[in-house]
């Protein structure tokens, strides 16, 4: 049995988290803390969840955080970007597990996490003692570990589309560009008056014009991780354009992948390499060329599906990959990353289909 806590209670990926661990046959929730919706059961803010959840959200206090670690294996949590730190420690001191869903422990070098969140980070070593996990592409560095990073949404999409590219070595240097699309789940539950009805419908949109987007040095630091460059030297990494969108649907991420490649291949070829690099991943599903792969086929799931192909009139790798962007893209690889340093296997509790159509 594993016993698990969620901080960030109110928010959709807590509720994603709960809603697919009903499914899984062993876990336990302990607790839930916020510091919005304190006193109320979780069911009052994640309605789909009554009768399968009655636990009451704690205030987000030292002594409860401290309570909930005691009492559990794991914490999942996600807060705003520098305050993971505090509560993490709490756990770990406690001896317990902790999966940080945000983006304060993504980075090796700390600087490049200051540079991109505008802010001092709280405790550069935890940066160092985190271990940064897409388990389809690191998973042999996380088993056993206690403070594990859950990679950003984009980014997971992004570098499953590309690492069985990247590990050919074909690929030109910085050549990279990811046009990337997101529903509004991705923007998080507060509201903002370009998430209500009238200004979203009907609607969609660029944003983060210019390279400005926080997954950019994420994507770089995986490129650099699989190609064998030195993570603590953003210097020497490969530059990428990350392009986001906001789409007019409320889950799902699409990334189409450009590269420019410096050998021809046919779109075979293709299938057949990234077929085989994913023979044994139970969460990736690759498509040959005919079936350009859709978000709805991976809609409220773990799964990661992908169509590669190529463009010999222009020497370019175009892949187009897609995932439900708080399924895979965060609560479900929670859980995924949560089995694998419980040491159980990883399928356990996701092996569902999509909701379709």
């Amino acid at each position: 049995m594993i016993r698990y806590s969620a901080i960030g209670a109110v928010g959709y990926v807590c509720g994603e988290v709960l809603r697919m661990m009903v499914a899984h046959p062993e876990g336990k929730l302990v607790s839930v803390l916020d510091s919005y919706g304190v006193g109320d059961k979780i069911s009052a803010h994640h309605p789909a969840l009554r009768g399968f959840y009655d636990q009451v959200i704690q205030d987000l206090t030292e002594e409860n955080v401290r309570a909930a670690a005691e009492e559990s294996d794991v914490v999942l949590i996600q807060v705003p970007s520098g305050e993971v730190p505090r509560w993490a420690k709490i756990v770990l001191d406690a001896g317990k597990k902790i999966i940080d869903i945000g983006a304060d422990i993504r980075f090796r070098d700390v600087n490049v996490w200051e540079k991109w969140y505008g802010q001092k980070h709280p405790d550069p070593q935890m940066t160092h003692e985190a271990v940064y996990c897409i388990p389809e592409v690191m998973r042999e560095l996380a088993k056993g570990k206690s403070l594990i990073a859950n990679p950003g949404c984009y980014p997971t999409a992004t570098t499953l589309g590309l690492m069985p590219a990247l590990k050919t070595g074909h690929i030109v240097e910085n050549t990279i560009i990811v046009d990337a699309k997101s529903g509004y789940t991705g923007a998080g539950r507060r509201p903002a008056l370009n998430k209500i009805l009238t200004e979203a419908e009907n609607n969609f949109c660029a944003y983060a014009l210019g390279g400005g987007h926080r997954h950019t040095p994420e994507i770089e630091q995986n490129i650099a991780y699989l190609t064998g460059k030195d993570l603590m030297k953003p210097e020497t990494w490969q530059f990428i354009n990350f392009q986001p969108h906001l789409l007019p649907q409320v889950r799902g991420i699409e990334v189409t992948i450009y590269a420019t490649m410096d050998r021809d291949y046919t779109n075979d070829e293709l299938y057949a390499m990234y077929s085989e690099a994913y023979q044994d991943e139970p969460f990736v599903q690759v498509y040959p060329a005919s079936q350009p792969v859709q978000t709805k086929w991976v809609y409220g799931t773990n799964f990661c599906a992908m169509t590669p192909t190529f463009d010999k009139r222009t020497h370019r790798l175009i892949v187009t990959s897609v995932i439900d962007n708080i399924g895979k893209g965060a609560a479900g690889q929670a859980i995924q990353n949560m089995n694998l340093i419980m040491g159980i296997p990883e399928t356990t509790g996701l092996m569902f289909p999509a909701m379709y159509p």
